[in-house]
């Protein structure tokens, strides 16, 4: 990486930071927060198990990255890469999974009687459509670092 390069990730990076510790205090985004966590409970074996799945897959990805990157090819610039993905796909399997079981929670509480007239049913729904777009929007990501990595292999060829 040149020096423009370094500069414009590192303010990257420092833009990030800001919006996150904005989220962190943003009293509407905590909100929107707890709307998609309130039902995610231990008895929601959709999202533990895809939480399991996904620990165990973020640690073998991670592992085997290292080895690849920076152990064979000494390249922390591709492990940075290499790792992103990574935590971008295990973000996909965590959202997917959560996605997942809110669908099952709507489905089970649309099974019960009176539940359409409460107000709980808008609230599952709008969760449900969050987390899609959440989803949505880590696989867009991931299909960007995908580009971004095959664009770095053929300069790196010619």
């Amino acid at each position: 990486m040149n020096g423009w390069q370094w500069f414009w990730t590192l303010v990257g990076f420092l833009v990030f930071i800001i919006v996150l510790i904005f989220l962190y205090f943003y009293q509407p985004f905590e909100d929107l927060f707890t709307v998609i966590i309130t039902q995610i409970a231990y008895e929601n074996v959709a999202f533990w198990a895809a939480l399991v799945i996904g620990i165990i897959g973020f640690c073998g990805y991670h592992w085997r990255a290292y080895r690849v990157h920076i152990v064979q090819q000494r390249s922390v610039e591709s492990m940075v890469l290499s790792s992103l993905r990574g935590s971008t796909f295990i973000a996909i399997l965590l959202s997917g999974g959560a996605t997942l079981q809110m669908v099952l929670t709507l489905c089970i509480d649309l099974l019960r009687k009176g539940y359409m007239s409460g107000s709980g049913f808008g609230q599952n729904l709008g969760a449900v459509i969050i987390l899609v777009i959440l989803t949505g929007a880590f696989c867009i990501i991931f299909w960007l670092l995908k580009i971004v990595k095959t664009s770095r292999q053929q300069t790196a060829a010619n």
